[in-house]
């Protein structure tokens, strides 16, 4: 059994989705969390603050981020593993090799939430049929990234067309905040629309938004890396000139609508199969 550990035992996110990350180890019994002082066969660090390299386990590195916003405070190399959603620019790399297994990708939106996707997948079945009461909703908490200005002009745009409901900390207009969790789904399901463009772009890099707007039974509207992964049918490009006429034209045909609004997002569902198999190869043999 392969006995893992936090180096940041007190960021309590970070432990939430990274235990997520190794839900099957953790049900099979192939691995255990235990804290740092129990004799760890490995530690976890996050890519958002430096941290130590204790003598007595090797150190994975774990980041959800864009490199480029968020590169390594220390060279690759020193690490067992890099676990990341895609690979670092050539820049940064430092030596890593991916042929070694030293580089394990996964995707993030299959562990964002606190639940399985596939039981997620098979919870979007009764969202889709809930009633639609509501237009659009925005939900951004912060200023990150080459992408946050396209945010702010595209809410601008929409809100301008028919009124956007803001629940994040950002052009807040709704005088509360939206849930979080699995409850946020809940709350996104009274939305036809949901505006879910990524805080930047980078090759590989795409987070949970547009699929939080989907699992809820929203269409998203989206920018990001996730484009060419995505089923062009299941959302509206942010980019697009005539937008709002889209979504004139998708308000006023509701039979359109359910045959955008049912289309699976993902041309190939997310799954966490091909990250356990090379993180077995590196550290449960």
């Amino acid at each position: 059994m392969l006995r893992i550990a936090y180096l940041e035992e007190h960021d309590q996110d970070f432990i939430r989705w990274t235990g997520n990350l190794f839900r099957a180890f953790l049900i099979d019994g192939r691995a255990q969390f235990v804290r740092a002082r129990d004799r760890p066969d490995l530690f976890l660090a996050s890519i958002w603050r430096r941290h130590r390299f204790p003598s007595q386990a090797p150190v994975a590195l774990v980041s959800n981020e864009n490199w480029r916003l968020f590169p390594s405070h220390y060279p690759l190399e020193r690490y067992a593993a890099v676990i990341a959603t895609h690979a670092p620019p050539p820049e940064q790399r430092h030596g890593l090799t991916a042929d070694r297994g030293h580089f394990i990708s996964y995707p993030y939106e299959a562990v964002h939430f606190d639940l399985a996707i596939e039981h997620l997948y098979a919870l979007r079945a009764s969202r889709l049929v809930s009633g639609r009461t509501r237009f659009c909703c925005f939900v951004v908490s912060n200023t990150v990234g080459e992408l946050s200005a396209r945010r702010h002009e595209l809410f601008t745009r929409i809100h301008a067309y028919q009124p956007v409901d803001s629940a994040g900390a950002v052009l807040n207009n709704t005088g509360y905040r939206a849930p979080k969790g699995l409850a946020y789904l809940d709350w996104l399901a009274q939305y036809r629309f949901v505006i879910s463009i990524e805080n930047s772009e980078a090759p590989g890099y795409v987070t949970e938004k547009a699929l939080q707007a989907s699992l809820a039974g929203a269409i998203p509207i989206y920018q990001g890396s996730g484009r060419s992964l995505f089923n062009p049918d299941a959302f509206l490009d942010a980019t697009a000139d005539d937008l709002t006429g889209q979504l004139a034209r998708l308000d006023s045909n509701p039979e359109e609508y359910r045959r955008r609004q049912h289309a699976e997002l993902y041309r190939v569902r997310p799954t966490l199969r091909e990250f356990e198999q090379r993180f077995a190869e590196r550290f449960l043999r």
